[in-house]
């Protein structure tokens, strides 16, 4: 198959997924692009690195068109959003600096590790007890920003998965904690890409039009479909029960951290 139909059909899976289950595609898309770099032929060396950093690529442009429209209907907190976004922006440059030192196999294990932990949370559904203070705090948005950045930064997703559980626990209301966190997930892609741009490496082994591990044909397949489906995604999200959809997203995370940990062994 062409790859540039493969990054399509990804973008269509991956739009229809974020867009459905209404948690940010980076779950879903690192996994599956870290299958279509290797279906490519791309050695495992470098498969996952490429996989996260094209990842941050595509979330450059979703997370920017989601905080806009979040935006549009409801203007951000400025307070919460800029002290979240300078500690983000410094875990994000740690965590950029510090990905290349972790050997691929060790980085597929945090994934694989990662997606689980996000898999039982989506099927048991916990929650964080409420907390009494009502406003993120500096010393708090430091500790979480810092944690946010830095786990993107090294896995290649946005911080959806911490900054929206932790931002309504301070009870700050949903739409603003999505909107909010959709911003930051641009930040972290902006800072992201643009610290692994300033880093040369040897592109020599790697497919052509890659630049800093960001494969641009994958950025551009996955976005040329992924924004529409995610739309699709959206619009079935309000028919089907919450319940189904919350189980059903934990099932395609699951499948998921299985094929890794059959393929983990397999390496050995």
């Amino acid at each position: 198959m062409n790859p540039f139909i493969l990054f399509i059909f990804l973008g269509i899976f991956v739009g229809s997924v974020s867009g459905l289950f209404g948690i940010g595609g980076g779950v879903i898309m690192v996994p599956a692009l870290l299958f279509a770099m290797e279906e490519m032929g791309v050695s495992s060396q470098h498969a996952i690195y490429m996989a996260t950093r094209t990842s941050l690529g595509v979330i450059l442009f979703t997370s920017l068109y989601s905080s806009w429209n979040h935006h549009q209907k409801a203007p951000l907190d400025k307070k919460i959003l800029g002290e979240l976004i300078l500690f983000v922006i410094m875990g994000t440059l740690i965590g950029t600096f510090f990905v290349r030192g972790i050997p691929p196999e060790v980085l597929e294990t945090i994934l694989m590790v990662y997606v689980s932990l996000i898999a039982l949370k989506m099927w048991f559904g916990f929650k964080v007890n409420d907390q009494a203070d009502s406003k993120p705090t500096r010393i708090w948005n430091f500790v979480i920003g810092n944690i946010i950045g830095f786990k993107s930064a090294i896995l290649g997703i946005g911080g959806g998965t911490i900054s929206v559980p932790y931002l309504t626990w301070k009870k700050v209301p949903l739409t603003q904690a999505v909107g909010i966190s959709a911003a930051i997930g641009f930040v972290i892609a902006l800072t992201g890409s643009i610290a692994t741009l300033l880093k040369p490496i040897n592109t020599e082994m790697l497919p052509p039009y890659t630049y800093g591990y960001i494969y641009v044909p994958g950025v551009l397949g996955v976005l040329s479909t992924s924004l529409i489906f995610s739309k699709i995604g959206t619009h079935y999200a309000h028919i089907i029960p919450q319940e189904k959809l919350r189980k059903g997203f934990a099932l395609i995370l699951f499948i998921v951290s299985i094929k890794n940990i059959i393929k983990f062994f397999t390496d050995l």
